[in-house]
């Protein structure tokens, strides 16, 4: 039942939160380990799957015309969400200008080509309206043409999927406070680093209750949703920053020593521009039809407050704390 779905969930996060206080090398160890295991049941599902595809399943190939794809952009978008989280090492990462951008490039590429196999094997198998009534496709997928112990595993791969994400989504959050702190926008209490442990505990705990809170309250799509729209207005902005950048501060450009030519940096930029403003468009319309059909009352009663209004909320919190830290630095100076 539900209780026991948020039982879980509240255990999953004091779990981690512990491996966190535990020591960071915890984290990188017990992420490694979850992440074999889920390559491994990646290859259990897809190697034996591409034998019992039924081309048949295919059709129609798009099955809710051009509208129902261009609504399923954002979630696989956000799918390949927390790559951008590497950049924040930069500071940390040797000879990160000629290592990191090969590190997306193979990461992404990966991603996607398991991304594709595992979805081409599940569509073919079993029929699109059966995948989406079920509340477990892999698992389901896997017991058309594996034995139960080996679906078992497919199972086990889905739930490290699951913590894969959990894990880092812990410790990401923290680590941008603790860049806060060094540009002195938040309080420096924040940014407090466990010697023994060398992890930011203070501001671990703080993600912890955030987290505890959405769960509990039962927002967490709230969160998802404005979670989804900010990742992609974020590239969207990235992206043009990095096109005016030439003319809007030409001494800063200049300073991009990054190995890749520069017609194929500008070529990235244009096209991210491109298809996260399309991105921007396609939910920003969709949510238009909200607002005009559905009252303030109904939304909140449903959880289904569109995405412009939680930005225009957590834009005002910003603001907020914008303001506040610019105060206090303005006194300390």
């Amino acid at each position: 039942g539900e209780f026991a779905h948020q039982t879980l969930a509240v255990g999953s996060l004091l779990f981690f939160y512990g491996v966190h206080v535990v020591g960071v090398r915890w984290f990188g160890r017990i992420q490694v380990a979850m992440c074999l295991l889920l390559g491994l049941a990646i290859c259990v599902l897809v190697i034996p799957g591409l034998f019992a595809i039924h081309a048949a399943n295919y059709s129609p190939f798009i099955t809710h015309g051009a509208n129902g794809f261009a609504l399923s952009l954002a979630p696989i978008f956000f799918s390949y969400a927390g790559f951008e989280s590497l950049a924040q090492t930069a500071g940390e990462t040797k000879d990160s200008t000629r290592r990191l951008p090969m590190v997306f490039l193979k990461g992404i590429s990966a991603t996607a080509l398991i991304f594709i196999l595992m979805s081409a094997v599940a569509f073919g198998v079993l029929p699109g309206a059966r995948l989406g009534a079920s509340s477990a496709p892999m698992t389901e997928v896997a017991a058309v043409y594996l034995p139960w112990g080996a679906a078992a595993f497919v199972t086990l791969g889905a739930i490290m999927a699951i913590t894969t994400s959990l894990n880092p989504t812990l410790i990401v959050p923290s680590r941008l406070a603790l860049i806060f702190v060094e540009d002195r926008l938040a309080p420096r209490w924040l940014g407090f680093v466990n010697r023994r442990t060398a992890t930011p505990i203070r501001a671990l705990t703080l993600t912890l209750a955030a987290c505890l809170l959405l769960v509990i309250s039962r927002q967490l799509s709230l969160a998802l949703n404005i979670a989804v729209f900010a990742l992609v207005l974020l590239y969207f902005l990235h992206s043009l920053t990095f096109l005016l950048l030439p003319r809007r501060n030409p001494k800063l450009f200049r300073e991009i020593t990054i190995g890749m030519p520069n017609w194929l940096q500008r070529g990235a930029a244009w096209l991210s521009v491109l298809s996260m403003g399309v991105l921007i468009a396609v939910q920003v319309a969709q949510d238009a039809r909200t607002l005009t059909t559905q009252s303030l009352s109904e939304r909140i009663a449903k959880h289904s407050l569109t995405s412009l209004e939680l930005a225009l909320a957590w834009s005002l919190i910003g603001a907020v704390l914008y303001g506040f830290a610019r105060v206090v630095r303005n006194r300390e100076r």
